[in-house]
């Protein structure tokens, strides 16, 4: 039986389910367009992000510069993505989507969106604008180098996830 959804166990379980399913359903509406879910991820980070290079985008996913490498490769064989020489490091290559990759992103889009509403669409626009602003602080969180900010962060999504419930965060709460 699995921990306690109140417990840290519990929660990281919760987390992984999520994870795992929502990546499951997009496989699975993705495969029509050639794209496995972490490829359109990459894709969906460069429209938001452009001119990233692969190191940046191999810290941001948790994947080795290698993994990231043979990913970006198949995109760029895929005609999604292109590769030019950053003019203030001639050794470093910025990635940005080919249009090509615009048009597979925002495809893409469509059944994230869709996807989005059936497994969120109990939830209020407030509540899931609150749930993201969590989910987001708490990657920030991961993604943060510097213990003070750590804290920042913290405090910052507990006081949100307070006021997605109306009440007041505790001092050196836990999520």
């Amino acid at each position: 039986m699995a921990s306690s959804p109140r417990s840290a166990a519990g929660t990281l379980y919760l987390v992984h389910t999520l994870a795992h399913a929502s990546r499951s359903m997009l496989d699975d509406a993705l495969r029509h367009l050639d794209l496995s879910s972490l490829q359109y991820t990459v894709l969906s980070v460069l429209a938001q992000n452009a001119n990233l290079s692969s190191s940046r985008l191999s810290r941001r996913f948790y994947v080795t510069p290698q993994t990231m490498g043979e990913l970006i490769l198949l995109l760029e064989r895929k005609g999604l993505i292109e590769r030019r020489e950053d003019p203030a490091n001639k050794k470093a290559l910025l990635l940005s989507l080919t249009r090509l990759g615009k048009a597979a992103c925002a495809k893409g889009d469509a059944h994230v969106k869709r996807i989005e509403r059936t497994i969120f669409g109990a939830l209020s626009a407030s509540e899931l604008t609150a749930m993201r602003s969590m989910l987001a602080g708490t990657i920030a969180t991961l993604r943060a180098d510097d213990p003070d900010r750590h804290d920042t962060v913290q405090r910052r999504v507990r006081a949100i996830a307070a006021r997605s419930t109306n009440r007041t965060p505790r001092q050196g709460a836990d999520l």
